[in-house]
Order: structure tokens, then sequence, then C-alpha cells
């Protein structure tokens, strides 16, 4: 297990990169469930953070990078949105086990990967160290 998690180790990333694919009309199967979901787990990730919030904390770093990059995406693809299909759901169902494919082919496990960086959140001396971090840190810390 490497020190650091990678982006391509979260769901969201490869959401987040789909779903700017779909608005810019390069893929077709709408991504707004699986946008849902993922701000579902970004909302509650940030709850856990708040009650176990410290000098420590990373919550500011993992709020702007998550508010950024997914609210807007999904307020552009829900506004535009042309209606979920059948062909919608069974995409995100296969974007999904893909994902669990591709971690156990690189020898991670998701839980783990999530732990770590709720850890990591929660107290930044714990869990592995998240994406972006070593900007995050210059920018904060001089």
């Amino acid at each position: 297990m490497k020190k650091e998690i990678t982006l391509d180790k979260f769901l969201s990333f490869w959401i987040v990169l789909y779903s700017f694919g779909y608005v810019l009309k390069i893929f077709h199967y709408n991504p707004i469930v699986l946008l849902g979901v993922s701000i579902i787990v970004f909302a509650v990730a940030v709850i856990i953070a708040l009650y176990y919030h410290n000098k420590n904390s990373n919550l500011f770093y993992y709020f702007i990078i998550n508010f950024f990059a997914k609210i807007p995406i999904f307020l552009i693809i829900y506004n535009n949105n042309p209606g979920m299909t059948h062909k919608d759901i069974i995409f995100s169902i296969l974007i999904t086990l893909i994902y669990i494919l591709y971690i156990k082919v690189i020898d991670d496990d998701i839980l783990c990967v999530y732990k770590d960086l709720f850890l990591f959140i929660i107290n930044k001396e714990d869990g592995r160290e998240g994406p972006l971090y070593k900007y995050y840190k210059n920018i904060i810390e001089g």
C-alpha cells in the first residue's frame, strides 16, 4: 500500500471526469445518479469530519476540492437533464463494477482507501495523504 492515495482510487474522480465529458457531449449516458451518490458520500464525509473537527483537520481542503468539482457539474446536468433511461442506470452500475475491478487489479482495498482518506481529513497526521495534498500544503502553510 502506497503512502499517498492517488485520484484514480476514488470513484467520484471517475464520475466527475465522465460528467465533464457528458456536459461536453463526448459521452451520452447520463451520470446524474452517479453524481448524486457521489455528493451524498461527500456530505456524509463532511458531517463526519465536522463531528471530529480539530486543529489538525483537513476539512477545508476536502470541502473546497469536492464542492467545486461536484456541485457545479451536478447543477449543469440537472438543469439540462433530458431524463434517465434504463441504459443510463445500467451504465452507472457498470462504471461502479469497473471501478471495483480496477481497485482489485491495482491491489488496494476500497474500504481502506476511503477510511484512510476520512482519517486524513479528520486529522492530517492519520491515514494516507489524499489527492492534491502537496498543493494544498504549499498554499496554506506557505
